[in-house]
């Protein structure tokens, strides 16, 4: 909050009830809300005060806010108006709120037919929402309903840019726009649109980069990995040019097709093979972890040659009271498993405490020598948690599985 150029700040908690009743005054200014709700959201169902102590600690609180209000550097003012059972927030200045103007912004663009006036109040109103309303509420009911409403106007905002971008072949304001989106809810899938854009404008390695990323953030958050639809994207791509596009049996359009995907022979390779010297195990996403294994448990009938698969876990020490930088140790293990295994190795996160390694030409025996490794190297880059693992052989697990 501002008033003028001077930042105010009530003299209260994030979770005080003089805040919250605050907050809800802003956000219902112009319809208002009633004193049940308010008492209601408040007080809550659970109180021990009758309705009439609940009324009374209401207008209380109200009074206290009218005070914090002038205590912190506004002017004074009654600001809360209580009329027929229904409370507004009516200071004798004029007010702006950024949800307001951003439910306001939307509004009018819905109403625009098209054209640069649409397309600049839904870039307004983009621009305008930086995350979910409140956070800090969220448990609350009354808090979450009003956030959700702001998100599905900002998908909207979304949804509409991207047809106008797209209608223009403005590739790189749709990259900017699904970076913001992605950024705001990485788990509601929009890196699959983020990909499509990047492929769409021949920028692979960043498609790769965003793929990657979120299927480390899926592994370690929730231990899945990314939707099928975001795998999809690598799966059914297509280097489509203008001539492909409007007349599919053009014959020249393939050409141009075959003679675009050769021209990528450089970057290809760029993204195929290692820059810098081998070194220590292939740390990878979980998706393609699944991939290498599989591919290891087929070649085993031609190749012959073993793998195990060693699920480690990492937990804090019993011995140390404060609570452990979980992030951080979880880093020096990555690093630790790293080093301490062979080149033909690979390993992946999974979830907030686990790796996944696969041990290629190893025996069973020779796991607690490999874990002694990771143990003592996690210990000299200072690692303070407790590491527990478990092997098996890969045919043994496949057979369990079946």
């Amino acid at each position: 909050m501002y008033y003028g150029d001077e930042a105010i700040a009530l003299n209260k908690i994030g979770g005080s009830k003089s805040l919250l009743l605050l907050q809800m005054l802003l956000l219902s200014r112009r319809s208002g809300i009633s004193k049940n709700e308010l008492m209601d959201q408040l007080y809550g169902w659970n109180e021990k005060a009758a309705s009439a102590n609940s009324n009374k600690n209401l207008n209380n609180l109200i009074y206290r806010l009218k005070r914090q209000m002038v205590s912190c550097g506004l002017p004074d003012s009654e600001y809360i108006e209580i009329r027929e059972g229904m409370c507004r927030f009516k200071p004798d200045f004029p007010v702006v709120l950024d949800t307001e103007v951003f439910e306001e912004t939307v509004e009018t663009a819905k109403k625009v037919r098209g054209g640069a006036e649409r397309t600049a109040l839904f870039c307004r109103a983009e621009e305008i929402y930086n995350g979910e309303l409140l956070p800090a509420n969220m448990s609350e009911t009354w808090f979450f309903q009003k956030s959700r409403h702001f998100k599905e106007l900002y998908v909207l905002t979304v949804r509409e840019q991207d047809k106008i971008f797209k209608e223009k072949k403005d590739y790189q304001n749709r990259i900017a726009l699904y970076l913001k989106a992605s950024a705001l809810y990485p788990f509601d899938n929009w890196q699959v649109q983020l990909i499509r854009c990047y492929l769409e404008a021949y920028q692979y390695e960043e498609a790769l980069k965003v793929y990657n990323d979120t299927s480390e953030l899926y592994a370690r958050e929730m231990s899945i990995a990314p939707t099928e639809e975001m795998q999809e994207c690598f799966e059914t791509l297509e280097l489509l040019d203008e001539k492909h596009m409007k007349n599919p049996r053009d014959i020249n359009g393939w050409c141009d097709m075959d003679r675009a995907f050769q021209g990528r022979k450089n970057d290809i390779e760029k993204l195929l093979f290692e820059k810098d010297p081998i070194k220590g195990a292939y740390y990878c996403t979980y998706p393609s972890f699944v991939d290498y294994c599989r591919l290891m448990v087929r070649s085993k009938e031609r190749s012959g040659i073993s793998a195990i698969l060693m699920f480690l876990t990492l937990s804090q020490k019993k011995k140390i009271p404060k609570r452990m930088n979980l992030p951080e140790q979880m880093q020096i293990l990555k690093s630790a498993i790293g080093d301490s295994l062979r080149a033909g190795d690979a390993y992946t996160r999974y979830g907030n405490r686990h790796f996944i390694l696969m041990l290629s030409k190893t025996e069973l025996e020779c796991c607690s020598a490999v874990f002694r490794r990771i143990e003592d190297a996690y210990a000299r880059n200072y690692g303070k948690g407790d590491l527990w693992y478990y092997a098996d052989l890969t045919q043994e697990l496949k057979s369990s599985a079946l």
